[in-house]
């Protein structure tokens, strides 16, 4: 028997549905989804305007779905096909089952016969009405998942648009969350050319009526979908190349192009499980494994793309579409997801490899009625899916997960409040205030900030950055980098020297802000104070939860001497590692197991995170590396019991930053002193008194210590003498006894700043520690001495960072640094210095003629890392010949000399001894020229060029060659045989020289200098220096170990799925209450009072339910724990009190056809109780339940849809609650979907046939009268 064979429509002649001429067909497709099909169900056959036809297709279901949904309606209205059938082919099979209704299938479309049985006689206006009264039919088709359920008024909405609208052509509902009801998932669907779903709607927004008009859109989901037959049949159904994923999408763009429209109705509303996108049963139908929905979804974005874009767009978008693949598989990477990274790559793949598919697509699509320009509006706007990665990245950094926007799912529009919502406005301002002041870090940042910017006002303008230990850095980010990565090095006379890499640091943060050195430099120095502030605000939260201490600790650390007085001297080592040395300190405790805890182990992304930090401020300053290595041995004393697991991480935290930082860091190992040293030049050494040290000061401009400062380091002292915290209290001081000790060390050689600072952060966080609870301690004692002491000691640890800041505002953060023309030489040197000659400066200074200091400049002066590069390069020894007897004034001419290391002009600097001008002026072969700023100038009377042709004879005059700072690729003329290629750099294996591509054989000139022996004949020169290999392959692998010591430091993303379920806030673990004062003992007893009658009452309740139930003989009505996971709850174990009635099932199309009415199908009671009305709840079927569900566990679900009561939300109905069911029930009364009795057509309060058979207000959607 077919589906047809009986009347489908339970109306009599008379009794036409509304929107008569609207004949629906609902095609419900399961699989596996018999956890959401009885409330799919209830609404199907609930609806206020029921459908005409009904059939389901089960794809191979292997839960109890096939035998709901035929109970439901009938095993003649059921198909069953393969697991592996796509929803599109279960649709197809479904429709074409289904066919077309016609009026003789439904006689009130017909005209009404004249004929009155009553009174038997014949109605003459029956005769005047047309055949078809309502107007030819129109065949719709209403897809339904097994995981999506309509609300009542749900068909009878969407049907009221297209009534309106006779051009439409798929209408689809307003999606909202099957648990969170208010949430929206959409309401209509767009696509990005990133391929990204986009619905235009913020994480997890709630409903409030913003979205509700009705509109033309892009797409609609499938779920809920009503499309028009004859438009299913023209385009030919969903596509079989898309089995689940974006086949909305594809189907609703064809029709687009097909001259047809789309809308979404608001007003009507489905519940949607997104079971299959959300991985809460597997996908059979992508492929012969089950398929992950992220590959599905990928690949189907990739092929709706590329089957509908446009030919003229479509190479744009399968570039975005191979860019955006490869940036979000490298974030998966980052992230720590390798799984969704190969879901994007194989999505990608899995359609791009198939370009016949993609092809013959496009073929069978045309071109379309429609210019693609008018739909151009239904997609999201220009950077919009840009605009909303940055937001949720700045999200999840921000801890915040309200301000992600919409991309897969969300986008951002949001309406201003209105009505009764602007009473709430100001209260809501305030909240905000109040939430602000809850969380004071980021207001601390900005008076940190404003502080830095008041004092720094000397350091914001135009210029460079120059003085103290800081040189002006490169303007253009390539050069910075190119001092670091190159293989030859044009410091001096040149050479191969490693380089620091602090200056591949900067070169990275240079980067990030569009290449500029300078600002990079000023972010660092100028904001190194607040941002020292801000992370020491955030790292001590561990210690202590009093937020007015953090803040004290913070700013005292922000304004230590050591960090103000790295900003005035342009000391840029220490002003990074101020900022880096609390998130050092915190990875430490946690990389070593030392959290308040005591007994967890010590993780090893910590490990990583503490290895990172370690290895930029090593790069900086590299004394934190012994510093670290003293300390991690102290740690492996401590944990010597687990030595094997915790020595592993010392190895890998203290060996790592020599390996990355290689070779470099290997010459330090040569020469140990260098540790002491750090980035920049080398200036105000040991400079600090024993007793500056002690009060933490490193002594130097803007870094003197206070007497004040003693207020901290008798706090620290003080937190020795408390009773409990002692190991947090002594590892402090043991840190900072060791910087002490390594301070005092760079104090006799350097400047003691970095050791200092951490000594001073060690006794603050010492203090810290202490002073957590010390009012009420101090006031537990007698008054004595000691109240006193406490109360200076804590006034000069308060007022000692107040003052700090409040004096280095006043006076300003100035000293040698200052901002300034980064040209060092007058600006025609400089100029001259860039011509084909390559001429060089000599630079003299010094204090006295017995000790003078020179520097061999090239362009317009030193640079960020020269200081260090000369340094490693250790000099030219026949440069300092030659230095010394020009200002010895020998009276020799010294122009050939100098000519020899290009040098065309000497430089006197400012505050060098008269002496030494007046040598100058009396040397043969040079020329005063001028004096600017107390430094002189002269000029060499010679041919200058760094290269130079030297001729055989030795009367001859060189003859110049036009080169670059490195390489020269120019002509030559012909000359005499014997000539010699001379080069002013030192003499290096990878210099290579051709002439006409024939190489040149090297030798070195003048004991020191590069040359090349010069045949007779002229032809082209190239010179070019050839880095070695393993030069290059190490700094390709200095980069891969950064990008992997990067990426095992950051934490892992977590795989979350994102649900409508509410988000749960975190339980809090109850804390000791520790300490011997009067308030911790009353709070222990009172905790331990409360325990024990906890315990009591428990025991007590337990005892008296075992004995009404010995008394009574029956079995507690509801206990999930015991029940069948196979059939679940049984019925009768249902209270006595319960006054619900169970209604019997009606197969669809089983309803009373002599009284033309149509059954309340809303959330009925199926055969044998297999499941109740409501929304799905664990543990209702009481026969055939699902599986997972079986004792009322919902392993998806949070607590209040299990338990409901006290946890349950705003939108939640009331729980099942054995005792008290008959007041929180699921009946009518409840104003939930309860229960219904059976129809009685005497009652006068049943809705007579063709009347609204619900209630005025809508309780499922919140309404009421």
């Amino acid at each position: 028997m077919s589906v047809h064979s009986q009347s489908t429509a339970p109306y009599a002649a008379a009794a036409a549905p509304e929107f008569p001429r609207h004949v629906v067909t609902a095609v419900l497709v399961s699989h596996d989804g018999a956890r959401w099909l009885p409330d799919v169900l209830a609404g199907l056959l609930g609806q206020e305007r029921p459908v005409q036809n009904v059939v389901a297709a089960d794809t191979g279901s292997a839960d109890d779905s096939a035998r709901l949904v035929t109970e439901a309606l009938g095993a003649d209205r059921v198909l069953h096909l393969a697991r592996r059938t796509s929803f599109g082919t279960a649709v197809d099979e479904a429709s074409r089952t289904a066919g077309v209704l016609t009026p003789d299938d439904l006689p009130y479309l017909k005209r009404p016969s004249g004929w009155d049985p009553v009174t038997r006689t014949w109605h003459d206006e029956a005769y005047e009405m047309p055949e078809l009264p309502h107007g030819e039919p129109v065949q719709w088709l209403w897809l339904l998942h097994d995981d999506c359920a309509p609300e009542p008024d749900a068909l009878a909405e969407m049907l009221r648009v297209v009534d309106n609208d006779r051009h439409a052509a798929i209408v689809g509902p307003k999606l909202r969350g099957w648990y969170d009801r208010r949430q929206l998932l959409e309401v209509g669907v767009s696509i990005a050319n990133s391929g990204r779903r986009w619905t235009g709607l913020d994480r997890r927004e709630q409903d409030q009526g913003q979205h509700d008009q009705v509109r033309t859109v892009l797409s609609v989901s499938t779920a809920g979908m009503l499309v028009r037959r004859d438009v299913w049949e023209e385009l030919g159904g969903f596509d079989r190349r898309l089995p689940l994923m974006r086949d909305d999408v594809d189907l609703c763009w064809r029709a687009h192009m097909a001259g047809h429209r789309v809308l979404v109705a608001p007003d009507a509303v489905l519940r949607h499980a997104e079971a299959s996108a959300r991985e809460r049963r597997p996908i059979d139908c992508a492929g012969r494994n089950v398929a992950s929905p992220h590959r599905v979804d990928k690949a189907g974005a990739v092929y709706t793309m590329l089957v509908n874009a446009r030919g003229k767009k479509l190479p744009w978008v399968m570039l975005r579409l191979v860019l955006g693949t490869l940036l979000r598989t490298l974030a998966y990477l980052v992230g720590k997801v390798p799984g969704q990274a190969l879901d994007e790559v194989t999505g990608l793949l899995s359609t791009l490899l198939r370009p016949g598919r993609i092809l013959a697509a496009r073929r069978a699509r045309g071109k379309g009625v429609v210019d693609a320009a008018e739909l151009r509006g239904l997609f999201p706007a220009p950077g919009a899916t840009v605009r909303a990665t940055v937001e949720q990245v700045a999200g999840n950094f921000g801890g915040g997960s309200d301000t992600d926007s919409g991309g897969s799912r969300h986008g951002a529009v949001e309406s201003g409040p209105g009505g009764d919502d602007a009473d709430y406005l100001e209260i809501d301002q305030f909240a905000r205030l109040k939430k602000v002041g809850r969380k004071p870090g980021p207001v601390l940042f900005a008076l940190l900030l404003l502080v830095s910017l008041v004092a720094c006002r000397g350091l914001i303008g135009g210029g460079a950055l120059a003085g103290g230990a800081l040189l002006p850095a490169p303007g253009d980010v390539s050069d910075l980098w190119g001092r670091y990565a190159d293989g030859w090095h044009t410091v001096g006379t040149g050479g191969t020297s490693t380089a620091p890499p602090y200056l591949a640091v900067i070169s990275a943060l240079s980067a990030l802000f569009l290449g500029s050195t300078g600002f990079a430099l000023t972010l660092l120095l100028v904001c190194s104070v607040p941002l020292a502030g801000l992370t020491a605000y955030f790292v001590t939260r561990p210690l202590l939860p009093s937020r007015l201490l953090r803040a004290w600790a913070s700013i005292a650390y922000a304004f230590l001497p050591a960090a103000t007085g790295a900003l005035a001297t342009g000391r840029l080592g220490t002003a990074v590692l101020a900022v880096l040395l609390p998130l050092i300190a915190r990875t430490a405790v946690s990389a070593h197991g030392m959290r308040a805890s005591g007994n967890a182990r010590g993780s090893w992304r910590a490990t990583w995170a503490y290895t990172l930090l370690l290895t930029l401020a090593m790069a900086f300053t590299p004394i934190v590396w012994p510093l670290a290595v003293v300390l991690g041995l102290g740690v492996l004393a401590l944990r010597r019991d687990d030595i094997t697991a915790y020595g592993l991480r010392f190895l890998a935290a203290v060996g790592t930053p020599l390996l990355v930082l290689a070779p470099w860091s290997l010459s330090l190992l040569s020469s140990p002193s260098a540790f002491l040293k750090e980035a920049g030049l080398e200036t105000g050494t040991g400079s600090a008194s024993a007793l500056d040290l002690l009060g933490i000061s490193p002594g130097g401009p803007k870094a003197a210590g206070s007497v004040l400062l003693l207020g901290i380091v008798l706090a620290a002292l003080a937190a020795l003498l408390r009773g409990e915290r002692q190991f947090a209290v002594r590892a402090a001081w043991a840190a900072a006894l060791v910087a002490l000790a390594f301070a005092g060390l760079a104090n006799g050689s350097g400047w003691a700043g970095p050791a200092t600072l951490v000594y001073g952060a060690a006794l603050i966080a010492a203090a810290l520690v202490g002073a957590d609870g010390a009012r009420i301690r101090v006031a537990e004692l007698s008054f004595g001495w000691r109240q006193p002491v406490a109360a200076l000691i804590a006034l000069a640890a308060g007022l000692a960072p107040v003052l700090a800041a409040a004096g280095w505002m006043i006076g300003g953060a100035a000293g040698p640094l200052e901002r300034r023309d980064p040209v060092q030489v007058p600006a025609f040197v400089a100029e001259e210095s860039g011509t084909r000659d390559q001429p060089r400066t000599l630079v003299l200074g010094g204090t006295s003629s017995a000790s003078v200091d020179y520097t061999l400049v090239r362009g317009s002066g030193a640079r960020l890392g020269d200081a260090e590069l000369a340094a490693a390069q250790g000099g030219n020894s026949h440069l300092d010949k030659v230095v010394a007897n020009l200002v010895a004034g020998s009276g020799a001419d010294q122009g050939s000399q100098l000519s020899g290391f290009a040098i065309r002009y000497v430089l006197v600097r400012d505050g060098a001894p008269k002496q030494m001008s007046r040598v100058l002026d009396a040397t043969p072969g040079l020329s005063r020229l001028s004096q600017l700023d107390g430094s002189a100038l002269w000029r060499v009377d010679r041919q200058v060029a760094r290269i130079m042709i030297v001729p055989p004879a030795a009367g001859d005059e060189p003859l110049p060659v036009g080169s670059q700072p490195v390489e020269a690729h120019t002509k030559i003329p012909a000359g005499g045989a014997g000539r010699v290629l001379r080069i002013a750099d030192a003499a290096d294996p990878g210099w290579q020289a051709t002439l006409d591509g024939r190489a040149l054989t090297a030798k070195t000139v003048d004991g020191w200098a590069q040359g090349f022996e010069l045949p007779a004949e002229g032809g082209t020169l190239d010179l070019t220096y050839e880095a070695p290999f393993t030069h290059t392959v190490w700094i390709w692998a200095q980069v891969a170990l950064a990008v992997v010591l990067v990426v095992m430091a950051l934490p892992g993303r977590r795989r979350e799925i994102d649900d409508d379920l509410p988000e749960e806030a975190e339980a809090v673990a109850a804390e000791p209450v520790a300490g011997e004062g009067r308030r911790a003992r009353r709070l222990r007893a009172a905790a331990l009072a409360e325990a024990e009658a906890g315990e009591q009452d428990a025991e007590g309740l337990q005892e008296q339910g075992l004995r009404e139930q010995e008394e009574t003989g029956e079995q507690p009505a509801y206990v999930p724990a015991q029940q069948d996971p196979e059939t679940g709850p049984a019925p009768e174990a249902a209270p006595e009190n319960d006054d619900s009635v169970f209604v019997p099932l009606q197969q669809y199309g089983e309803w009373d056809a002599q009284q033309g009415q149509y059954q309340d199908a809303g959330y009925q009671q199926y055969q044998d109780g297999q499941y109740q009305e409501g929304p799905y709840q664990g543990g209702q079927y009481t026969e055939g339940g699902q599986q997972p569900d079986a004792g009322g566990y919902d392993p998806y679900g949070y607590p209040q849809y299990q338990e409901g009561g006290q946890y349950a939300g705003p939108y939640d109905p009331p729980a099942y609650d054995p005792q008290t069911y008959d007041q929180n029930g699921y009946g009518p009364e409840a104003g939930q979907y309860g229960e219904q009795p059976p129809y009685d057509p005497q009652n006068p309060e049943n809705p007579a046939p063709g009347q609204n058979p619900w209630p005025t207000g809508n309780a499922s959607r919140g309404e009421s009268e």
